[in-house]
């Protein structure tokens, strides 16, 4: 089974993203220029299916920084969308400008204008997204504008969004029976299910992940609702059932991903490549290392 879910992951069936068109609604605009002496206005809008960022404080966001650790500062990411190319418009002196679209999450709109060190460190992350796609360099010397959210049409979006992974039923034949962990009764509403997290290979930096959890009672997979983000899973048994939200141990990649449920074990097996294993940066500091013989013998003494 193991095989067969990495095969999946490896030729990327398991999930497919698709490009869906958004209108930004404009929040605030900010003025700065290029070193060239163009001026430059950026409409910073929203839009609800971007994601929100992690939760940091300022503590958090400045430790970060002075740390010289690059995983650190790789585990905080800014969902963004960048418009495909930038609008020619006038200020209002007449003067031609160009205007790039940029659009966020609404709630991190809110953090932004409520803590200025988290609006220095967005809109740098904007300017050196800003060079890279367009080649183009920014005077550090920028200014919101107060009585305008934004200059110009502010032009649609293309954003990917991706489906929800598909989870495979194994069918109930003799070559596939395990032993399932006897149901108890759930002394809250959604209890955490058992769960155990192991790698490929076995040592070293992964190439993938392979999440085992255990859920006595569930008879099919239509029960179960998989969501997985870059560096989380989160699954839903319904009807509440059984609840699991975990960080995982390094960064994947969630188009690749695959699940299967093997109703007779009452076991969900789910697959993932690591970001490792397409040459980007992963998350050492958090390597869980599990022996996966002692972890199950402990689930039989527990039964006993």
């Amino acid at each position: 089974m193991w095989n067969s879910l990495l095969d999946q992951v490896k030729v990327g069936e398991a999930r497919k993203s698709t490009e869906i068109e958004v209108a930004p609604k404009p929040s605030f605009c900010v003025k700065t220029k290029e070193k060239e002496g163009g001026k430059v206005f950026l409409n910073i809008c929203t839009v609800d299916s971007i994601p929100e960022p992690k939760k940091k404080t300022v503590e958090d966001l400045v430790k970060m920084l002075d740390s010289e650790d690059e995983m650190i500062a790789a585990d905080y990411r800014i969902p963004m969308s960048i418009g495909e190319a930038p609008h020619a418009e006038v200020d209002k002196k007449g003067v031609g400008c160009s205007v790039h679209d940029i659009a966020i999450n609404p709630n991190y709109v809110k953090i932004l204008k409520s803590e200025p060190a988290f609006m220095n460190f967005f809109l740098q992350v904007v300017f050196e997204g800003l060079t890279a796609k367009f080649s183009i360099e920014l005077e550090w010397d920028w200014v919101i504008l107060k009585n305008r959210t934004h200059v110009g049409r502010v032009k649609p979006h293309m954003i990917r969004t991706y489906k929800k992974p598909v989870i495979q039923e194994l069918e109930k034949t003799e070559s596939n029976k395990r032993s399932a962990k006897k149901s108890s009764k759930p002394t809250q509403p959604a209890p955490k299910p058992d769960y155990i997290v192991l790698q490929e290979p076995i040592e070293g930096t992964p190439n993938y992940l392979i999440i085992e959890v255990w859920l006595p009672g569930i008879e099919s997979s239509s029960k179960l609702t998989l969501d997985v983000g870059e560096d989380r899973l989160t699954l839903h048994a319904h009807p509440a059932k059984y609840f699991l939200d975990i960080e995982l141990p390094y960064d994947v990649v969630p188009l690749e991903s695959g699940a299967q449920y093997d109703t007779e074990a009452q076991l969900l097996t789910v697959a993932l490549m690591t970001t490792c294993a397409v040459d980007l940066p992963g998350k050492p500091d958090r390597v869980l290392s599990l022996d996966r013989e002692k972890f199950l013998q402990a689930l039989r003494d527990n039964d006993k």
